[in-house]
């Protein structure tokens, strides 16, 4: 069995930089032969922080094609949602896919749910309205490079967890070289029914508005590995920041420019526009936008 994939790197229009990602093509012939264990073995291979299989139409497909369904896997396991695979495939689509399919997708089906997604014509940067079930944690992860002494930890759906430590300087963000915690498959430490997954920690810096509005903000993320750029921490994030928002500003709009992987040197630019409900209570819809470069493409025999 041979399946074709693409290399491309997402949150950036310059090769090599961003965050790689490998697409495997699943024709629908090959759908019920490959299983979850092989995927997990072909994204250890791989070994980038995500490997997508995309599971495409049978080639006699007459209609057209609104979804593609996709799973996404870590060198580590299956996760039910992530924003660097979601961007980066549905530019791939987009950029390289005949016209019946690229001109009539409208999501990418994945563990958490559907997730409707576009392409500006003009810029260029794909968007897609992530899935969002946001969660509060009661644990606290105590530490003394935060700006407070214990980080919040929130989960953007189940098997999706974040700690967020938010430090003063990006001095101190350089000098960072692991996460909080040590243990991030199957957390056991947080509520009840949300302790599957991974959970990661994302340090950040509020550098303040940029002259468009967007709240600018350095992060690096950390699994047991460095992350170049995260869309789904950088969602919880910017949700966690649009929640701490004064009430009398509503829904919003809240507009956050995450800046991530710079210390790696793979700058990332991740866009994420929040709205909450009208009591500022509570998560209504999480925008994710980023661009995507094509990097190379071939096949792997499985």
């Amino acid at each position: 069995m041979f399946l074709n994939y693409a290399l491309v790197d997402v949150f950036t229009t310059t090769r090599f930089l961003g965050n790689p990602l490998a697409i495997v093509r699943v024709p629908a012939s090959y759908r019920s032969a490959l299983s979850q264990e092989t995927k997990q073995k072909i994204a250890v291979e791989f070994n980038l922080s995500e490997t997508i299989f995309l599971h495409e139409p049978s080639e006699d497909c007459q209609e057209p094609v609104e979804s593609l369904a996709v799973d996404i896997f870590t060198p580590k396991c299956e996760i039910p949602f992530a924003g660097h695979p979601t961007i980066g495939t549905a530019a791939y689509i987009f950029q390289n896919y005949s016209g019946a399919v690229s001109e009539s997708l409208k999501a990418l089906v994945t563990k958490a749910g559907r997730i409707p997604v576009s392409q500006d014509v003009k810029t260029g940067l794909v968007s897609a309205s992530i899935p969002v079930d946001f969660h509060m944690h009661q644990t606290r992860i105590p530490s003394d490079l935060t700006i407070s002494d214990t980080s919040p930890v929130v989960s953007i759906v189940k098997g999706l967890s974040f700690v967020l430590a938010e430090l003063q300087e990006v001095e101190t963000l350089a000098n960072i070289s692991d996460g909080l915690l040590k243990d991030c498959v199957n957390p056991q430490n947080l509520d009840e029914g949300w302790n599957g997954g991974l959970i990661e920690t994302k340090y950040f810096v509020d550098l303040g508005k940029d002259d468009q509005g967007y709240r600018q903000l350095r992060t690096r993320m950390f699994v047991s590995w460095e992350d170049p750029g995260t869309g789904s921490a950088s969602s919880a994030l910017a949700c966690f920041l649009a929640l701490r928002e004064t009430k009398e500003q509503g829904s919003g709009p809240f507009h956050y420019h995450v800046i991530q992987g710079v210390e790696m040197g793979r700058r990332n630019d991740i866009y994420v526009t929040v709205s909450r409900s009208g009591d500022g209570e509570s998560i209504a819809e999480v925008l994710l936008q980023g661009a995507s470069v094509l990097i190379g493409e071939g096949r792997i025999t499985v």
